[in-house]
């Protein structure tokens, strides 16, 4: 039989469960990373007055710009 301390499991256990922690904390982060900051062209808008580069929603035929709040139309300036 395999003597054991009571110190020595204490620290078996709470050294596997900071790995797993650790390993689930990666792999969590690993998912979330690289969907979180998708962007698409068509959601990027120029202004046509000020030339101020701006994000819109998807489905937008029209936009206002933040900076100088002129309407700016899709496929006119738009990036």
């Amino acid at each position: 039989m395999i003597k054991l301390d009571i110190s020595i499991a204490l620290f078996i256990y709470l050294f596997c469960t900071v790995i797993v922690t650790f390993a689930l904390w990666i792999w969590m982060e690993r998912k979330t990373r690289f969907t979180a900051f998708k962007i698409g062209r068509k959601n990027v808008w120029q202004c046509s007055v000020c030339k101020y580069v701006y994000l819109g929603q998807k489905d937008e035929d029209f936009a206002r710009c933040p900076r100088c709040k002129s309407i700016n139309k899709k496929g006119v300036r738009n990036l």
